[in-house]
């Protein structure tokens, strides 16, 4: 049976800085080609830190988890977010202490190469959220929709409100599984999977067609969720199935980039 990674920070540990990357930031690994078909690094940048990105021989999406940097001639605040796509590079500088960047790729170069070619930028105030989504308060945004012509990758961003204690019944709500692999990871809060609890910085590796489920903490919990490649259907038990892409469809526009100047 495929085994669900959890990665709390503290089990994180200082790594060189991903394949194809080179600058003074320093890297810390979450997941790796020895232990899942996708990569996370936190990449950690001071005010004089730089990260060139590339050239890559796949896509790759870096998200800015806190602080705020500079890339391609744009300010990216946290929220903000950042493709490389195949053959082209990008330099990424810190803009201020503490500054940190998940970046997220798969583990291996696809069979089909991507045509690549392109940077991709997405500044915070201009991804598409919808505060909404469900009377309960879930909220929703899409960073990478894998339906660009040039790159594969998918990102999108869920937050929900705290939760009480729940009860056994209540911890099978919502059991569900994906069609591919897949990273969630904690950005702000807590996720309770079974009855504990994880805190933010908390990296979540998830094989595809594995079930699971998840309530949020009592403070509530955001987090981003990478594929890469196009998601296809979302499986819960009994048979029922739902079509991820078009979900987000309904309900998000897609991305609209800055290109690197």
């Amino acid at each position: 049976m495929p085994r669900i990674h959890v990665v709390p920070p503290e089990k994180t540990r200082a790594a060189p800085l991903p394949e194809a990357c080179e600058g003074t930031a320093s890297a810390s690994l979450y997941l790796g080609a020895e232990s899942f078909p996708l990569e996370l690094h936190r990449i950690s940048l001071g005010a004089s830190d730089s990260l060139t990105v590339g050239p890559v021989g796949r896509g790759r999406i870096g998200y800015v988890w806190r602080g705020a940097v500079r890339a391609g001639g744009h300010d990216l605040p946290a929220g903000s977010s950042f493709i490389v796509e195949r053959g082209r590079s990008l330099e990424v500088e810190g803009a201020g202490k503490g500054s940190e960047i998940l970046l997220f790729s798969a583990s291996h170069d696809p069979q089909q190469p991507e045509p690549g070619g392109h940077v991709h930028l997405l500044p915070s105030e201009r991804v598409p959220r919808n505060k909404a989504l469900t009377e309960t308060g879930i909220y929703g945004g899409i960073h990478a929709d894998s339906q660009c012509p040039t790159c594969d990758v998918w990102l999108h961003e869920n937050g929900f409100l705290g939760a009480e204690p729940v009860s056994p019944e209540d911890l099978t709500v919502g059991v569900h599984s994906h069609s591919e692999d897949e990273i969630i990871f904690i950005v702000s809060g807590h996720i309770r999977l079974g009855r504990k609890l994880f805190p933010e910085g908390t990296a979540i590796a998830i094989p595809g067609d594995t079930l699971y489920s998840f309530t949020a903490g009592p403070d509530g919990m955001a987090f981003v969720n990478f594929r890469a490649g196009l998601p296809a259907d979302i499986h819960f038990p009994g048979g029922k199935t739902m079509n991820e892409v078009e979900y987000w469809r309904g309900v998000l526009p897609r991305p609209e980039y800055l290109e690197a100047v």
